[in-house]
């Protein structure tokens, strides 16, 4: 049962199952929020085996804090709307941690405290 497990749109936790000759690829909500909900981020975790070592290689490619986090579709129209309903409900919601044109370092406090606070249950 080790591995790489995402959730999906209908918010059920699946086991990801990628081919030898493949790389997988997570994609953020901050790419969720630039392309106006066209890519939309997939919460996700690894769980780990008993009496096995797991390596594994993050890259993580974040704006400076100063960046300015806006959707191409703005903050009041439907398609901004659409953007913030594609949440699961395992994590925050965006549309609690993120308004149109707040900075990247903005963003992430209030996601932080959001996640220090949250209660899925």
């Amino acid at each position: 049962d080790a591995g790489l497990y995402v959730v999906d749109r209908q918010d059920q936790v699946l086991q990801v199952k990628l081919p030898a000759d493949c790389m997988g690829i997570q994609i953020g909500e901050c790419t969720q929020i630039l392309t106006g909900g066209a890519v939309v981020a997939t919460p996700h975790c690894v769980k780990g085996a008993s009496n096995v070592a797991r390596a594994s290689l993050a890259c993580f490619i974040d704006t400076p804090p100063s960046y300015v986090l806006s959707s191409p579709c703005g903050g009041t129209d439907l398609s901004a709307a659409d953007l913030l309903a594609k949440s699961s409900s395992r994590v925050p919601a965006l549309s609690k941690r993120w308004k149109d044109g707040m900075t990247f370092g903005e963003f992430l406090e209030k996601t932080f405290q959001m996640y220090y606070d949250f209660d899925a249950s």
